[in-house]
């Protein structure tokens, strides 16, 4: 599969320059406001059903009716017709990130950790962050494993045991 393209025009062209870092916001971190998640220069996107004040959009996905005026219900097609996986409204915003140019997105507040969100919605997650920071987008996420030198240098020496059983 090649990487999509993102959207021809002038516009798309100068978002690539003077976009500013996203934040994807969960609801795992209500103990944070928006100010406090919120970083210089950067754009702040949260649940529709987030009952936090703050954000630049809110998205609901789930056609439940929410109270913030800048709330989307639908994303457009092309967030589906990359061929991603979508099963959960982290995966589709960050898709819909990309298509809007984003090249720096942190996705806080979502560790996908219960048991459902571990087992049925993490490895799409896992697949889509994989995916755009393969295309070179600077992605960050609080669920990410936090030792990424799994193995690194270690042999029996360092452990301070015997090479091959010997």
């Amino acid at each position: 599969m090649f990487a999509p393209a993102p959207p021809a025009g002038v516009f798309v062209y100068l978002t690539f320059f003077y976009m500013n870092k996203l934040i994807i916001c969960g609801k795992a971190n209500m103990e944070k406001t928006a100010a406090e998640i919120r970083e210089k220069n950067s754009d702040l996107w949260m649940l529709g059903t987030d009952p936090r004040e703050g954000a630049d959009r809110y998205f609901e996905l789930h056609g439940i009716k929410v109270d913030h005026e800048n709330t989307v219900y639908q994303l457009p097609d092309e967030v589906y017709q990359l061929g991603l996986p979508v099963n959960n409204s982290i995966s589709a915003l960050l898709i819909f990130a990309f298509i809007s140019g984003y090249k720096e997105i942190s996705l806080v507040g979502c560790p996908m950790n219960s048991v459902k969100e571990y087992i049925e919605e993490r490895p799409a997650l896992a697949f889509v962050v994989g995916y755009f920071a393969g295309l070179g987008i600077k992605l960050e996420w609080d669920g990410m494993p936090a030792d990424k030198s799994y193995g690194y240098k270690i042999t029996p020496e360092s452990k301070g045991g015997k090479e091959n059983g010997k």
